[in-house]
């Protein structure tokens, strides 16, 4: 298991917010809308408020129901275009936004950490973005995958390549991301190892 090392938490300070990033379809295997329930049924009993992309369907609306229908707070950053296909999920906090790019700026800015799920070009561009954030320096907020019945195997094994080519350094995935199967191990891993910043980063200014 990829992740990070022992570090001091501040006294009663906790993970409150973390981003999802996952698919706007249900995919066909039945396991990643069941995983992606449990992950928001979890999230809600934890009372983490949940950040993610506002959309109504696939695993986007599993996830938004299901933390709406356990108490839960989430709120969905949508670009304004989305509006025209009906997109919004009912129930979550919606924020209109103008583009893609303050999208994840303010997903970004609103999480304490980061959990991808299975999804498409989407959602693997949001998990290597933030991963890629992370070696820059801008952060050091945890990231999570959840590697449903193996979805991400080859992806881990791109990443394996990667390092062994010199490409990508060991640091940069086993300082930052967190992979489990099971969303309860990956949300408490997550809690476990997230740190309360001081500061701002002032280097996220310069990314937009």
């Amino acid at each position: 298991k990829l992740g990070l090392g022992p570090r001091t938490k501040m006294a009663n300070i906790y993970m409150q917010k973390v981003a999802v990033y996952c698919g706007a379809t249900l995919g066909k295997n039945p396991a990643f809308a069941t995983k992606t329930i449990e992950l928001g049924t979890y999230l809600a009993s934890k009372r983490i408020s949940v950040i993610y992309g506002g959309s109504r369907y696939g695993l986007l609306g599993k996830l938004c129901d299901s933390i709406v229908s356990n108490g839960g707070d989430i709120t969905g950053i949508i670009p304004h275009f989305f509006l025209k296909n009906d997109a919004y999920s009912a129930g979550c906090k919606e924020i209109v936004v103008p583009d893609m790019h303050t999208r994840k700026k303010m997903m970004f800015d609103r999480s304490d950490a980061f959990i991808a799920l299975p999804g498409g070009l989407g959602t693997m561009e949001e998990l290597t973005e933030i991963l890629t954030w992370s070696k820059l320096g801008l952060h050091s907020k945890p990231v999570g995958l959840l590697n449903v019945d193996g979805y991400y195997d080859h992806f881990l094994e791109w990443m394996k390549v990667g390092i062994a080519e010199g490409f990508v350094k060991v640091s940069s995935v086993e300082e930052v991301l967190i992979v489990s199967s099971d969303p309860v191990t990956l949300v408490d891993e997550l809690s476990k190892r997230w740190v309360c910043p001081h500061t701002d980063n002032p280097k996220m200014k310069e990314v937009f």
